[in-house]
């Protein structure tokens, strides 16, 4: 009898276990399942407003590329926008740095592939107003539109539509001016396992050479084309000194980057931070709760975004003949316009 009450505890003991595998497998399915749909829809709405709102020309070009120290000029070879609404700049894909960094002189010829990006700003804002501008890294391996809401929690579960999403939004610090004119800011991004919105920034501390062909970045607004390179990646404490906010005309930027920016970095690039230049933190998020790590640039470009004045049309075309009278829309019913609907530890 003894022998059959233990094999009956034996029993009960497999099948509790097996019970309870068998549970934990189905929910760990489950939450896969619903994981992969989410980096599908995350990847696919992205993808879809890089195609609708962000034209890139690659093409081949030799231009002259100057480092420049964040007083608002351009390097030579830039172009500035002739279209309505869209910015335009002339980028490296290979972001390898010539010339000698933010805040240096000197000049070098360039002979890489380049691209021009053009990102209709206007459109998006049309989408949601809380659309700022749109972040683009030379190599496009980052291509996002920026939210400004004033609060940092409005977009960690929100896409750019405002429709909940696990992987949120490419978002700016809250109390930041919304036009990027902080001399220094922050820009937050989920750290995706599929790599998606600021996923690959850990390509930055993980491989110590990746930021030679990575170096830059763009922050393209409807009225600038702000052009950053990167010098500075390092894992901080949540509550770090970098999550200040600098703004305009307050000086000790200088000071600021050299204590709390550059030490301790990964990235060696040769900088010379001054007074008046401005410097972008893309803050994301790590394992640890504690931790967070930052991916800093400075300025070294700023190409004003030209918007042409209206043409008028010329005499006779379509859309200045006048509708004859038997032909109004006061029996039609309404005019329906088709316009897109407004809409973390990951």
């Amino acid at each position: 009898k003894k022998g059959n009450i233990g094999r009956q505890i034996y029993r009960v003991i497999l099948y509790a276990f097996l019970y309870s595998f068998g549970a934990v497998a189905s929910f760990a399915a489950v939450v896969l399942f619903f994981g992969t749909i989410g980096y599908i829809r995350t990847k696919t709405l992205y993808d879809e407003a890089n195609a609708e709102y962000v034209n890139v020309v690659s093409r081949n070009q030799t231009k002259a590329a100057a480092s420049v120290s964040g007083d608002g000029a351009k390097d030579a070879g830039e172009e500035q926008n002739g279209s309505a609404g869209l910015s335009k700049n002339s980028v490296s894909s290979d972001a390898s740095a010539s010339g000698n960094g933010a805040g240096g002189g000197g000049q070098s010829v360039d002979t890489r592939s380049v691209d021009e990006i053009q990102v209709d700003i206007k459109a998006l804002q049309q989408v949601n107003p809380d659309v700022v501008g749109w972040i683009y890294f030379e190599d496009g391996l980052i291509s996002y539109p920026i939210l400004f809401s004033g609060d940092n929690e409005k977009y960690l579960k929100r896409n750019y539509k405002g429709n909940y999403m696990a992987s949120g939004s490419i978002f700016l610090e809250a109390t930041s001016a919304r036009d990027f004119s902080d001399l220094y800011t922050q820009i937050y991004g989920h750290n995706m396992r599929d790599l998606t919105m600021f996923g690959k920034l850990r390509y930055y501390k993980s491989r110590p050479d990746y930021y030679k062909s990575h170096g830059y970045f763009h922050i393209i607004t409807a009225d600038h084309d702000y052009r950053y390179q990167i010098f500075c990646c390092k894992q901080v404490i949540t509550d770090s000194e970098v999550y200040t906010v600098i703004h305009k005309n307050t000086p000790g930027l200088a000071a600021f980057a050299n204590m709390y920016l550059v030490p301790g970095s990964v990235i060696n690039v040769p900088v010379d931070i001054k007074e008046g230049d401005h410097i972008l933190a893309l803050s994301t998020c790590v394992n640890d709760y504690a931790y967070r790590m930052i991916v800093c640039g400075v300025r070294v470009n700023d190409t004003p975004v030209v918007i042409p004045a209206p043409t008028e049309p010329a005499a006779g075309d379509q859309a200045t003949q006048e509708i004859p009278a038997d032909q109004g829309t006061a029996d039609q019913g309404p005019v329906v316009v088709d316009t897109p609907m407004p809409v973390g530890n990951v």
